[in-house]
C-alpha cells in the first residue's frame, strides 16, 4: 500500500473538499432579483414551462418592496433550465407569471408588471 506525505494528503483532502463543494453549488441557482414592479412581492414559485405545476415558495420573508433587490439562492429541483415564475404580490395577493426564464444561466433579473394591462416583462443578465 502506498503512503502519502502529510503535505500530499492535505492537498488531496483539500481537492476532494473543493470538488464536493463545487457539486453542492451546482445544486443551487444563485441570482439577484430586482423588484421593478410597483408592488411588494410576497412569494415566487416555479413550474416547468407552460405546465402550471407550481412548486413551493422560494422567496423568504420579508416581502420584497418595490425597487428593492435580493440575493436569491434556490435549490435546483428542476429538470429544464427554462422555468415559468409566478409572483404573488403582498398588497392584494394578485398574481403575475413570467414565462421561460433560463434559471441555469441567470445572474440578475428585473421583473416588471403593469397591473392595468396584465403585461409582464423582465430584463436579464446571464
Amino acid at each position: 500500500m502506498k503512503s502519502f506525505s502529510p503535505a500530499a494528503a492535505c492537498w488531496l483532502a483539500a481537492a476532494f473538499i473543493g470538488l464536493m463543494a463545487g457539486d453542492g453549488l451546482a445544486d443551487e441557482a444563485r441570482f439577484v432579483l430586482v423588484n421593478g414592479t410597483n408592488y411588494p412581492i410576497r412569494e415566487i414559485v416555479m413550474s416547468t414551462p407552460d405546465i402550471g405545476a407550481w412548486g413551493a415558495n422560494v422567496m423568504h420573508a420579508p416581502a420584497l418592496k418595490a425597487g428593492e433587490t435580493r440575493n436569491m439562492v434556490i435549490p435546483r429541483r428542476f429538470d429544464d433550465c427554462n422555468q415559468d415564475l409566478k409572483v404573488v404580490f403582498d398588497d392584494d395577493a394578485s398574481l403575475a407569471v413570467w414565462q421561460h426564464v433560463n434559471m441555469c444561466d441567470l445572474r440578475k433579473i428585473r421583473l416588471r408588471f403593469d397591473r392595468t394591462s396584465g403585461i409582464t416583462s423582465a430584463s436579464y443578465e446571464e
